[in-house]
């Protein structure tokens, strides 16, 4: 069936149409009858135009009022935006960066859920916090204590932390949730921020020293790395996203045994840096409720590049440590030689 076209004006066209043909006629009695017929269509078409006029008058005051609406509307949303957006960056200060993302993007579940994780555990505290406290005013105080926390944070935030809790003076950090790299790096990202704290602390004790603070804060750092729960713990009414178990209280109690101004390890912790740092051994520690006993380091600096060792490994196994400097000049020719041949063997397979 073929498409018929509308045509709004199609009865008038029709009527001229007619009205040509008794025209050249010329008979006076259908010329006076066509005459009452075109006068009887024009008289309808105004009155249906005079009908579309309003019509459409009325139809433009409701785009006009929709449109105000529309601008109203427009702007409440903009508000109500600039409000939410301040919402989130004032709530983005009471929990991990980590988590008010995946919040606000839809990733992350509020439901009363944990998993079990190897995480690495960072504690620090300012040493004789409460006798400095003491010495000084409210408001320099305050003044410090933000001052340090806003700078240590600033370093936990760069290499990726993710910040627990400020109990006192005290801080609680971890790797390994919600985001990880493999045990091995979230450890050595650890070790690398507790560094780069220590350093920003001798800068930071000068310029208080300069502002007059006598005895500037000196912090200690603890880090384990072993198997906690994290995951949200509290009730319905009110989370806290958190890690929990033994081998957070190692690494407390490693903080509050290291030196000022130190930086204490435990084993497990050691074994995935020993090519970053030097240290030396400490005495070992126990702890109530875990059976074993807590082999500790204390970190004495970053080795020099030209120290450390040199290291392949492979999944399926290869696993090869070289200490250039532990090694004769006749050893290291021997060995690099017996490489490239293995490796030479490697490429003809």
């Amino acid at each position: 069936m073929a498409n018929v076209i509308f045509d709004l004006y199609d009865r008038e066209k029709l009527l001229l149409a007619e009205g040509e043909a008794i025209l050249a006629r010329g008979n006076q009695e259908e010329v006076l009858a066509f005459s009452e017929r075109l006068f009887d269509r024009f008289s309808k078409l105004v009155r249906e135009n005079e009908d579309l006029t309003r019509h459409s008058d009325r139809q433009e005051q409701r785009l006009v009022k929709l449109n105000r609406s529309l601008k109203t509307q427009t702007v409440e949303l903009e508000q109500q935006r600039c409000r939410l957006e301040g919402l989130s960056l004032q709530l983005a200060k009471y929990m991990p960066p980590q988590i008010h993302e995946a919040l606000f993007a839809g990733k992350y579940d509020t439901q009363i859920t944990t998993q079990r994780k190897k995480i690495t555990v960072f504690f620090s505290d300012i040493k004789d916090f409460t006798r400095t406290a003491e010495s000084l005013q409210p408001e320099s105080l305050t003044e410090y204590l933000n001052d340090y926390f806003s700078e240590m944070t600033a370093i936990a935030l760069s290499h990726g932390a993710t910040i627990d809790k400020y109990i006192g003076d005290a801080m609680m950090l971890f790797f390994g949730d919600p985001d990880s790299k493999g045990v091995r790096e979230d450890a050595r990202a650890c070790v690398e921020m507790a560094l780069d704290m220590q350093e920003r602390m001798q800068v930071l004790q000068r310029r208080w020293r300069a502002q007059g603070f006598e005895n500037p804060f000196v912090i200690r750092i603890g880090i384990n790395t072993g198997y906690c729960n994290v995951g949200n713990f509290g009730s319905e009414q009110r989370l806290s996203y958190t890690i929990i178990g033994g081998e957070v209280n190692v690494a407390q109690r490693l903080e509050s045994n290291c030196d000022p101004g130190g930086i204490l390890i435990s084993h497990e912790t050691h074994s995935q840096v020993d090519d970053l740092v030097d240290v030396e051994e400490r005495q070992s520690i126990s702890l109530k409720g875990i059976d074993r006993s807590i082999k500790t380091y204390a970190i004495k600096g970053r080795k020099a590049a030209i120290d450390k060792p040199l290291r392949l490994s492979h999944p399926q196994g290869v696993h090869i440590d070289l200490s250039p400097l532990s090694l004769r000049a006749d050893d290291r020719q021997l060995i690099a030689s017996q490489l490239k041949a293995l490796a030479q063997r490697l490429e003809d397979h």
